[in-house]
């Protein structure tokens, strides 16, 4: 049987949602990110689609949007706010998300009108999340 390893790491300084962001938490403000693990696992990020900065964003709408040669994914937001900053960054050279996702594939900062982390998940508890894909 060979099984396939994937390898990846996951940042203690952050939170996790189930679909694979992470979220770190800077003053009022929420940095968002793609977890290693998902750049992995989509494989070769190929075009980062951003919203525009100071963007009123509503819970369930989505952020931003990674395209891939497979497919495209969007990732709804967990809160409403606004959007106020975007990594342009990832726009030029999508492949810091793949390369760098923990530090400068950065993907965008939103300051969410009400901060509730209560349904993201702390490194372990992602971990114990994965382990049971």
């Amino acid at each position: 049987m060979d099984e396939e390893v994937v390898e990846f790491s996951v940042a203690h300084n952050r939170k996790y949602s189930r679909d694979h962001l992470w979220y770190q938490e800077k003053d009022d403000r929420l940095m968002i990110g793609v977890s290693e693990f998902l750049a992995v696992e989509i494989g070769e990020v190929l075009r980062v689609i951003l919203p525009q900065a100071e963007y009123e964003i509503d819970e369930g709408r989505d952020m931003f949007s990674i395209w891939t040669a497979e497919e495209k994914v969007a990732f709804p937001s967990l809160y409403s706010g606004i959007i106020a900053e975007v990594n342009g960054e990832v726009e030029i050279n999508p492949d810091l998300v793949n390369d760098s996702a923990y530090d400068h594939g950065w993907i965008i900062i939103i300051e969410p009108h009400e901060m509730n982390l209560e349904n993201l998940l702390d490194p372990d508890e992602y971990v114990e999340f994965l382990a049971e894909l």
